[in-house]
C-alpha cells in the first residue's frame, strides 16, 4: 500500500488542462490488481475538480477509471479558463456549477470512455452576447475525445445579442477537436418565432463564426416594444432571414432580408410634435 500526493499533468504536447494536485492519494497492490483512489484540485486556486477510483488487473491488462465531479462551481474566484485553455475565447464570466461522472475502460484491445455531465441555470458571457439560465445535460459517447451523442438539448432563459431573446432551446452535438454541430434552435420571438439553421462551429481556430436565423410571423408592434420606442406604433407581420457573423468584436447581420406579409402594415410616429421639432 502507498499513501501520498500526486501531480497530474497532460501528456499531450499542448496541455489541454492545468496541472492538478492530490494530497489524499492511496494505492493498494494485491493479487495482481492495483486499486487506487485520489481527489484532485486545481493547483493554483485549490478548487476541487474531481475524485477518481481506478482499478487495473495485470492478468489481462484491463481496468477502469471512474471520474466523479460532485459540484465544480464557477464564480468570481474560479473560472473555466483556469482549468483549461479550451475555454478561452468561448465563454467567460461563468456563474454556475457542473456535476457528473465519467468512466474510462481499457483492455488489451483498446480504450473506451463515456460520461454524463450537467449544469442548471448557469450564466455566462459568449461571443454572441450574455447568456442567462443555461440548463443542459451532456452525454459523451467518447469522453476522452470530447465527442457526444447527437441530439443534446440546451434550454436557455435569455440570450441578448442586442435584443433579449427568451426561453429558447438548442439541439447540438460535440464532434471533438473543439467543434460543435448545432442541429437547430428555436425561440418565441415578438409574437412569432426565431429559428436557428443547422451549422458547425469550430472553436479550435481563430476565425469568424457564422449563424443564420429565420424570423417567422413576427408582430411589428411587439418587435418595436422590445426596443422601448414609446413614440412609434406599428402594425403587420413579417418574415425574413438574418445571416449573422460573430468575431471577437461581437456580431453583425450581413445581407439580412425581411418581408411583410400580404396586406402590409403601418408605421406611425405618435409622439409630441411642435414647431421646433419640425425640420
Amino acid at each position: 500500500t502507498l499513501d501520498g500526493g500526486l501531480l497530474l499533468t497532460d501528456a499531450a504536447p499542448d496541455a489541454r488542462f492545468a496541472p492538478l494536485v492530490s494530497s489524499d492519494a492511496t494505492l493498494r497492490f494485491a493479487d495482481g490488481v492495483i486499486d487506487a483512489r485520489a481527489g484532485f484540485s486545481e493547483r493554483q486556486s485549490g478548487t476541487r475538480i474531481l475524485s477518481t477510483v481506478i482499478r487495473h488487473r495485470f492478468a489481462d491488462s484491463s481496468g477502469s477509471a471512474d471520474l466523479i465531479v460532485r459540484e465544480l462551481r464557477f464564480d468570481e474566484r474560479f473560472q473555466p479558463d483556469q482549468l483549461t485553455s479550451l475555454a478561452l475565447g468561448v465563454v467567460a464570466n461563468v456563474e454556475g456549477s457542473v456535476v457528473g461522472d465519467g468512466r474510462i475502460e481499457w483492455t488489451a484491445a483498446g480504450v473506451t470512455s463515456r460520461g454524463t455531465f450537467a449544469t442548471a441555470d448557469a450564466n455566462l458571457a459568449a461571443a454572441f452576447g450574455p447568456v442567462k439560465g443555461l440548463t443542459t445535460t451532456l452525454t459523451f459517447d467518447d469522453l476522452i475525445g470530447l465527442h457526444s451523442a447527437p441530439g443534446q438539448v440546451a434550454r436557455i432563459k435569455e440570450i441578448n445579442p442586442g435584443i433579449p431573446v427568451l426561453d429558447g432551446e438548442v439541439e447540438y452535438q460535440l464532434l471533438g477537436n473543439n467543434r460543435v454541430r448545432v442541429e437547430g434552435g428555436s425561440w418565441p420571438f415578438a409574437g412569432g418565432q426565431l429559428l436557428l439553421h443547422p451549422t458547425t462551429l469550430d472553436f479550435g481556430a481563430d476565425q469568424t463564426r457564422r449563424l443564420s436565423f429565420d424570423i417567422v410571423g413576427v408582430d411589428a408592434a411587439v418587435f418595436l416594444q422590445s426596443f422601448g420606442f414609446d413614440n412609434i406604433n406599428a402594425t403587420g407581420k413579417f418574415d425574413g432571414t438574418l445571416p449573422v457573423e460573430f468575431s471577437g468584436l461581437g456580431g453583425r447581420i450581413l445581407n439580412g432580408r425581411i418581408e411583410s406579409r400580404v396586406g402590409g402594415g403601418t408605421l406611425a410616429y405618435v409622439g409630441e410634435l411642435s414647431n421646433p421639432n419640425l425640420g
